[in-house]
C-alpha cells in the first residue's frame, strides 16, 4: 500500500491534532480562544429537519391526489360513462 497521504502534517509536535484540522472536521471550534458555538450546526439542522418533513408531506399530499384521480378515472370506466 502506498502511504503518501500527509497524517502527520495533521498533529502538531506535542502529539495533539491541529486546530485547523479539527475546526474543519467538526463545522467550526466549539471551545478555545476562537470563542465558536455550535448554533450553525444546530440551525442547519433544524432547516433540513423541517425541509425533509415539509418535502414528506408534499411527496403524500402528491400521491393522494394523484391515486384519487385514478381512482376516478377508473370508477367512470367501469360504469361505462
Amino acid at each position: 500500500m502506498i502511504d503518501s497521504f500527509p497524517y502527520d502534517a495533521w498533529y502538531l509536535g506535542d502529539g495533539t491534532l491541529d486546530p485547523a484540522i479539527t475546526t474543519f472536521w467538526t463545522f467550526g471550534p466549539t471551545t478555545g480562544s476562537e470563542g465558536g458555538d455550535l448554533t450553525g450546526t444546530f440551525v442547519l439542522t433544524a432547516l433540513g429537519i423541517l425541509l425533509m418533513v415539509a418535502a414528506l408531506i408534499g411527496w403524500v399530499v402528491t400521491e393522494h391526489r394523484k391515486l384519487t384521480h385514478q381512482a376516478e378515472h377508473l370508477r367512470a370506466a367501469s360504469s361505462g360513462d
